[in-house]
């Protein structure tokens, strides 16, 4: 055989495999590959953020003094009125200077009393020492009934006690939380929105909320309802405080839950 011939035959041994290899690799196997019709649709822009649940109206209430819890009036809960005691801390001590300073007003008044049946023989200076005394003994008496009052606390609204975790013989300080009242049955999510993302929100903006305590699959419509303009900085990072309004409420939702937010920003 010549040269020629074995290129030739080379050649063709090439080719006819080439031809079973894409024979093999295209063959038809029976199945059939899906397929869909493109279609035209919307794109949406949206801004994710997390929140925490809140009543719509609500106090944190806290005491003006500091001092040891002896009486707790109500639990978690509770239903309470306007001006229903919440807790008292113990008293004793203030109680026994106030009777003192009530005593020291009777003195300082009958003194006064008696002075004045000869007010007209007494300097000037005699009749200022006498009301003096009389007035520091009432100033006395009305500081002590002010720390008497400021040492228990009233519900300031009608509402139902939340995140009250307080126990009698506890240690509480001035200023402190102890416990939240709150109008039942409507809530609002406050979420903080980073800067970069803010000039996105706009008022009335519509948002998907999915709660953590609950199923994925349980979707609350809601929409923007306020937009702080002052910024708040949180270790370092600048963002505003955004107030979601739901569009139902579900009794399942309570005071302090994660509510995880999509605001849409943009359509096309």
């Amino acid at each position: 055989m010549t040269l020629k011939k074995k290129i030739v035959g080379g050649i063709i041994l090439l080719a006819l495999g080439g031809w079973g290899w894409y024979s093999f690799q295209n063959r038809n196997t029976g199945e059939v590959v899906p397929t869909e019709t493109v279609k035209r649709g919307d794109v949406s822009e949206t801004v994710s953020v997390t929140g925490e649940l809140f009543p719509t109206v609500y106090a944190d209430l806290s005491l003006r003094g500091s001092g040891i819890i002896d009486t707790i009036m109500v639990q978690d809960g509770d239903m309470v009125k306007a001006g229903d005691r919440i807790v008292s801390l113990d008293r004793q001590v203030l109680f026994s200077g106030l009777q003192a300073s009530r005593l020291s007003l009777a003195i300082a008044v009958e003194n006064e009393k008696l002075a004045r049946r000869h007010w007209d023989d007494l300097k000037p200076e005699e009749k200022a020492a006498k009301k003096l005394a009389t007035e520091q003994a009432r100033e006395s008496v009305r500081s002590l009934e002010a720390q008497m009052r400021e040492s228990v606390l009233v519900s300031p609204l009608a509402g139902q006690i939340s995140r009250f975790d307080k126990r009698v013989g506890e240690s509480v300080m001035l200023g402190a939380v102890i416990a939240r009242v709150a109008e039942p049955g409507d809530y609002v999510l406050e979420a903080r929105v980073p800067e970069s993302d803010i000039t996105k929100v706009a008022l009335g903006m519509k948002a998907k909320v999915t709660f953590d305590a609950l199923s994925n699959d349980d979707i609350f419509d809601a929409e923007v309802a306020t937009i702080d303009l002052s910024s708040t900085v949180l270790q370092g990072v600048v963002s505003y405080n955004v107030k979601f309004r739901l569009k139902a409420i579900d009794t399942r939702l309570k005071d302090g839950m994660t509510g995880n937010i999509d605001i849409e920003t943009a359509k096309q």
